[in-house]
């Protein structure tokens, strides 16, 4: 069974590549790819691959429930992410040349966008710095307190900075 899956995964990362060799774009597959935190990959090689145009909760960082009790929201961002990874990731190097990170812009075997679906449960937020590509999904979080807006919390770039709640 271990070898048919085997098999059937290096199948259908052959045709990832043909047709993203055709597209002629900057892209790297990621075949099971890790979760660091909320919105950082780690391949098998241990190269770091950070999702464009998101921010996510740190992991440490507390927010607070509907109830008022303290939870780890860095943590839950994290395992949000690790549950929509299980798989081959397409990801189009956005910017190839970074250093420590690689910014990407990932989207799973069904072809949906990771850091959209991120958004879309409230996990994360757009970085409004580099894109207003995901406000809309983070609006309909917030209308419908998914993920982070369920209570109250501190933007990642402010926790960063210090704030806390």
């Amino acid at each position: 069974m271990k070898n048919t899956a085997r098999a059937f995964t290096g199948a259908v990362m052959a045709v990832l590549m043909t047709g993203a060799a055709q597209a002629g774009g900057d892209y790297v597959l990621l075949a099971h790819p890790e979760a660091v935190d909320g919105n950082t990959l780690v391949d098998d090689n241990g190269r770091l691959y950070r999702l464009h145009a998101i921010d996510a909760p740190d992991i440490g960082q507390q927010c607070l429930a509907a109830d008022g009790a303290e939870y780890s929201c860095g943590e839950q961002a994290r395992e949000a992410l690790a549950d929509m990874i299980d798989g081959i990731l397409t990801c189009d190097l956005v910017k190839p040349d970074a250093v420590e990170k690689k910014l990407v812009r990932c989207h799973d075997f069904a072809g949906r966008d990771i850091g959209q679906l991120l958004i879309s449960a409230g996990w994360a937020l757009p970085d409004r710095a580099v894109s207003l590509d995901y406000v809309w999904e983070e609006m309909e979080a917030e209308a419908r307190s998914l993920g982070l807006w369920q209570g109250r919390f501190v933007t990642p770039e402010r926790w960063r900075a210090g704030a806390r709640l």
